[in-house]
């Protein structure tokens, strides 16, 4: 059976097109959707640059993978989360991450998002 990516899967993809201040060109990304929604063809991914983020770290949108024990070396941008078509952009498993990180990862993400949705109403 073909690769299906899971929940904690760093997987290396294809993030263009982009426009903007988006991600461009081939990164990882930490997958955060689950496998049986990535079966459909499309994962929830957020991109992990080895880039300077500096605007994205004052404001805590940033997860450092230093003393994690990975071999993909960076940081997870939660503020560039993205629907993705896995199949498409030709993802790659590179490695699983710890629970740690997606922990980290989804507080971070959850935060973006509001615990409550209505509160910019």
């Amino acid at each position: 059976m073909a690769y299906v990516p899971q929940r904690g899967d760093i997987v290396h993809l294809e993030f263009d097109p982009a426009a903007g201040r988006e991600m461009q060109g081939p990164h990882f990304g930490l997958v955060i959707s689950s496998k049986l929604f990535n079966a459909q063809g499309l994962a929830m991914v957020c991109p992990i640059s080895q880039g300077a983020a500096a605007s994205s770290r004052t404001y805590g949108t940033v997860v450092t993978l230093m003393g994690l024990g990975l071999e993909t070396q960076g940081a997870v941008h939660c503020h560039q989360l993205k629907a993705l078509d896995w199949r498409q952009r030709k993802a790659r498993f590179k490695e699983a991450c710890p629970q740690a990180l997606m922990d980290e990862v989804s507080a971070r993400v959850g935060a973006i998002a509001g615990a409550d949705c209505n509160t910019d109403r």
